[in-house]
């Protein structure tokens, strides 16, 4: 039976796997406030942090849409990355585990001919494509960190293949690419592996570059929200679809004229909310399930499937000591869900329902775009 030491390198990708799937695969589910809450006490902490709050954010938008087409295509690119991906890995998988047990050879035909670890190459591209489907810094980070071990494992594997099959290995080793498949093989083999200090560093490298180029994504994600923002009362509105300027400040407006929300100014001044327009009520319990909403507490809503719903949450600094107007969108904020109206029939904003602490998970990261 191997050793512990020999068994990590597989064990360790499987697990950063799981913990960067799981989690979409979680919120897609019919379940999904009720297992989320698994993932509560980590997000929680990380947020009590400054140098860690940005882990549970996203960096594309998941709910909202934007006035850039390229974020709406995104998701479907992840959907065919993930498929690809998967499918790729099990071809590989069939016609690694026939060559190995069957003709009992080293298998260097088909994708292995392109290149030496089509699996785990594979298994990265339908990462990707998890990662565009929930993208959470969290994920991407995971994500940098399988890609690493995926590396130590490949060359952990060589060096098994070496020792099972000899010499025989060595051209096919020295001369098909490890992960690259557009590079074609070396016509003057020869070349040994690259040595592990220049890989690490090189591992270093594409983790800043990918987690730099995140953040400025995310910052062009934001700027591109259909969102409206008043000084006084201090109200930040962000539409989940598409909506004209004008349009989006009428509804802002109709949600402050209401009881709720002028007895909740009136007796908090200087207070910050946000506001989420979500369009019919399949997406508005998709946006209470975002926020955190109890699975008990989402069967008792009851909603007409066409309306427009404003869900109104208070926005605070999560730092009792920062001052200034604290922006929902910024990793140093908490939002608070307080209550939700129908709007936007034309007659101002309908009933109001209160959503109380005991609806939501405590602690839960909430999503905000």
């Amino acid at each position: 039976m191997p050793s512990s030491t020999a068994r990590w390198p597989w064990i360790a990708p499987i697990v950063i796997y799981a913990v960067s799937a799981l989690e979409m695969i979680i919120m897609i589910s019919p379940a999904a406030a009720y297992f989320y809450s698994v993932y509560t006490p980590l997000f929680h902490g990380l947020e009590q942090s400054a140098a860690t709050a940005w882990l549970p954010q996203f960096f594309l938008p998941h709910l909202a849409a934007t006035q850039l087409p390229v974020f709406r295509w995104l998701s479907l690119l992840g959907a065919v990355l993930t498929l690809v991906g998967l499918v790729g890995f099990f071809v590989c998988a069939i016609q690694l585990y026939y060559g190995k047990f069957v003709k009992k050879q080293l298998v260097s035909g088909g994708l292995y001919g392109r290149v030496r670890h089509p699996q785990y190459l594979l298994l990265a591209i339908a990462g990707v494509g998890l990662l565009l489907l929930w993208p959470r810094f969290f994920i991407l980070v995971s994500f940098l960190v399988m890609l690493g071990l995926y590396y130590i494992l490949a060359r952990h594997e060589e060096e098994l293949i070496r020792k099972r099959y000899g010499s025989a290995t060595d051209h096919y080793l020295a001369s098909v690419p490890m992960f690259n498949p557009f590079r074609g093989r070396r016509r003057a083999p020869g070349a040994g592996p690259v040595p592990r200090s220049r890989a690490f560093l090189t591992w270093l490298a594409v983790c800043a570059a990918t987690l730099a180029l995140a953040f400025l994504v995310r910052a062009a994600a934001v700027e591109q929200l259909y969102t409206s923002r008043f000084e006084q009362p201090d109200v930040t509105t962000l539409s989940l679809r598409a909506r004209p300027d004008e349009e989006i400040a009428g509804l802002t407006r109709s949600v402050l004229e209401t009881p709720a929300a002028r007895i909740l100014t009136a007796q908090n001044p200087g207070i910050s909310l946000f506001i989420q327009v979500a369009s019919g009520s399949s997406q508005l319990k998709h946006l209470l399930i975002d926020l955190g909403m109890r699975e008990d507490a989402m069967e008792g809503i009851q909603t007409d499937g066409e309306s427009a719903f404003a869900v109104v949450s208070r926005v605070k600094w999560r730092d009792p000591a920062a001052t200034g107007r604290p922006d929902p969108l910024a990793f140093g904020t908490d939002i608070e869900p307080l209550f939700y109206v129908r709007v936007g029939d034309g007659k101002g904003a309908g009933d109001m329902y209160e959503l109380l602490p005991a609806d939501f998970h405590p602690g839960f990261s909430r999503i905000r775009f």
